[in-house]
């Protein structure tokens, strides 16, 4: 019974912690809604704007699988890996950050093939248990459907993600609001 009890204290202080940072929860949905707002107004923008976020991770990242090739201990084969892995990461990026239009087209290409990928192994994982696997194979023939539909439309399907997920998130801003001015009642 303790370790109930226990729990329920980590609960509460957990409740209280973020209802002490009502306003936090407010700000990151209006900034949610603020961002999907722009994003359904300007899909366009949107994309360009995470294809340069996309490039900009893979240049730092590169660069810092370069420098853990040289200052982390081990196999040296791995360290030579981290090191080509890294190097091609920041050649990659940096052409993609001269060329956004290009980081766009690579950025769709990889979650198409990610999509068809994932949906493949979903669909197949699906015979290996009984339990759910009616919606396993739904959601893999989905996978498959998406990523293909990405492939063979890669602008179109570019610009209808941005605006669904400009929505998504206008409706989980909305709902961070909510509950923020909840956690500040709650509190008081």
């Amino acid at each position: 019974m303790a370790g109930v009890a226990d729990a329920a204290d980590q609960t509460q202080e957990m409740l209280a912690g973020m209802a002490r940072s009502w306003g936090l929860i407010v700000a990151l949905g209006v900034i949610s809604i603020v961002i999907g707002v722009l994003a359904i107004g300007w899909p366009g923008k949107t994309i360009v704007a995470v294809a340069i976020l996309f490039a900009i991770w893979l240049f730092v990242t590169g660069i810092m699988s370069v420098v853990q090739s040289f200052t982390q201990d081990g196999d040296t084969g791995m360290r030579v890996l981290h090191a080509i892995i890294g190097i091609l990461s920041v050649i990659v990026g940096f052409a993609l950050l001269r060329t956004p239009f290009q980081s766009v087209e690579i950025m769709i290409f990889v979650l198409g093939i990610f999509w068809v990928s994932q949906g493949i192994v979903t669909f197949i994982t699906a015979f290996s248990s009984k339990q759910g696997r009616g919606w396993r194979l739904f959601m893999g023939g989905l996978g498959v459907l998406a990523g293909i539909v990405v492939l063979e439309y890669p602008i179109d399907s570019a610009l209808t993600l941005a605006v669904l997920g400009g929505i998504w998130l206008v409706i989980l801003g909305i709902m961070q609001v909510v509950a923020g001015f909840q956690l500040r009642s709650a509190r008081a």
